[in-house]
């Protein structure tokens, strides 16, 4: 819904919560549609949030604005014992400014088991694929700022994925238009990734679109335009990971299929029935055949038709959430982030105001800020209060659990090849591309920077011999540079932005 133009490591002393740390935080890989542990080869689905914590008022009251930097802890620091409460695993960051220091945040989630999904697009200009035709929709800056969020995150283990875009079909609606842009963004990323392997491990990189035109989309960004380009998709088999060593046993940049929509909005439902809207989906997903995982990136429909719970209407009961994890879903589905963390008083102020106690067609929180008029600053302070529907939420995740599913040596995905790609799109290949004439980044030398306390770098090349560095402190470096492609470019930074309208709810399965 955040329109813009889409998983471990131990904290550092400093961060205080109230749950019992966890050890340090190893990566999760992918193996067809499923995602695992690369070390455990546990099974691991994704019981997420989305997560924009934007105050009620002043200077970061605003619009896909970095607030996850270590300057920002005091808005974000008391937020990592809510997601412990709520029983996530993942949160999803809608825009990062690549030169500033995330360590603080990213280890601080680490240190409680958290996962992230960064993505690589943001509201600033030329940080997203726009809606011109393509290849102009395609600017050569957004490649060089997609590598240096690569760059500046791959030494987290707790990154899941990079997300390519989100909603870029929102506005579009003809896939013919601006698609073949975003797919092109999508393999130049992989590629970069590809290209840095012996410094750094294969981080998955996906897309994510609003739920229209759902089946031309599902197919495009799942198919390859030229069968002989590795790098338009992942390869739809996985090879056993070593555990007694760093380096993770090479499969190309996985993809991730990320679908927003808000489907579940029917109040009577109960979790032994799934709705109609999920049947579809279910469906729809199936006949698809995607050898890849796709996530539901964001959910929660709001409905004035939800119960009334301690004064506050409309309050969801995640029932979904039951659904999205349950065993009907699990080859189409590696789970979902719930939309979203709190409620954005710029947004639901017009139909729902601070407290947000009635029914809005933008009231989407867990919970909301408090005072009406907190900034998020050391002088004025946002409390988090929970809504009843956070509760409902956690009753879900932490009921489920992912230990019945196979692990990665027990598993054999079913689906080993790719769909056939619309007609109606072109090639990548015929395209001429402008961000083909933009040197890549150079790569970066995750030893030249601090990790996060207990991390171990992990490398998808073994030309590179494996790094048991793990320090313990979080201080802010910026990695290193180690190839010799070119000389990097000044950061392209995501920019505060003015608020921007939200698309509204709809009691309609699969509107957004």
């Amino acid at each position: 819904m955040h329109t813009s133009c889409f998983l471990r490591c131990m904290a550092a002393a400093l961060v205080v919560v109230t749950t019992t740390m966890v050890d340090a935080i190893t990566p999760i890989e992918v193996k067809g549609t499923r995602l695992f542990d690369v070390v455990s080869g546990k099974p691991f689905q994704v019981k997420g949030v989305d997560y924009y914590p934007r105050p009620n008022a002043g200077k970061d009251d605003v619009n896909n604005h970095d607030v996850f930097t270590d300057d920002n802890e005091p808005m974000w620091k008391s937020h990592i014992q809510e997601f412990v409460a709520l029983g996530v695993n993942t949160i999803r960051l809608y825009a990062v400014d690549p030169s500033k220091p995330h360590d603080k945040f990213m280890c601080a989630l680490s240190a409680v088991g958290i996962y992230v999904i960064v993505d690589l697009a943001a509201a600033c200009e030329n940080c997203a694929i726009t809606n011109d035709a393509y290849p102009t929709c395609y600017p050569p800056q957004l490649k060089t700022r997609g590598q240096q969020i690569i760059s500046s995150f791959a030494k987290y283990n707790n990154v899941l994925a990079f997300s390519a875009g989100n909603e870029i079909n929102h506005v579009v609606k003809d896939v013919k238009t601006n698609a073949p842009c975003q797919k092109k963004f999508l393999r130049d990323m992989r590629a970069y990734i590809d290209s840095c392997a012996t410094n750094m491990r294969y981080i998955p990189v996906g897309v994510v679109l609003a739920d229209s035109d759902r089946d031309i989309n599902a197919l495009y960004y799942s198919c390859r335009t030229d069968p002989a380009d590795s790098l338009e998709n992942a390869e739809c088999t996985c090879v056993t990971s070593s555990v007694k060593s760093e380096y993770i046993d090479p499969w190309l940049p996985g993809v991730g299929y990320g679908l927003n929509a808000y489907l579940q909005c029917d109040a009577p439902a109960t979790a032994s029935t799934i709705g109609p809207g999920y049947n579809k989906l279910l469906s729809d997903f199936k006949s698809y055949k995607l050898p890849i995982p796709s996530i539901m990136t964001e959910y929660g429909c709001v409905n004035k038709g939800f119960p009334t719970v301690n004064g506050y209407a409309a309050q969801r009961t995640w029932i979904d959430a039951a659904w999205l994890l349950s065993s009907q879903f699990v080859d189409v589905f590696a789970g979902g982030l719930a939309f979203e963390f709190s409620t954005e008083n710029a947004n639901s102020k017009a139909d729902a105001p601070f407290p947000f106690t009635s029914f809005g067609t933008q009231n989407y929180g867990l919970g909301y800020f408090d005072p009406a008029t907190c900034d998020g600053t050391t002088t004025s302070p946002c409390t988090y209060k929970r809504m009843p529907n956070f509760d409902l939420l956690a009753t879900q995740y932490n009921a489920s659990k992912a230990t019945s599913l196979p692990t990665k040596s027990a598993y054999t995905p079913s689906i080993t090849a790719f769909p056939a790609c619309p007609s109606s799109v072109p090639s990548l290949k015929d395209i001429v591309w402008v961000a083909d004439s933009t040197a890549d980044m150079l790569c970066p030398d995750l030893k030249q920077t601090t990790l996060c306390a207990g991390d171990i770098i992990y490398t998808g090349k073994k030309d590179s011999p494996p790094t048991n560095k793990t320090n313990s402190t979080h201080a802010v470096t910026t990695p290193k540079p180690t190839a010799t492609t070119s000389a990097p470019s000044p950061p392209i930074a995501a920019a505060p932005q003015t608020a921007q309208s939200m698309a509204s709810s709809s009691s309609l399965a699969g509107i957004v």
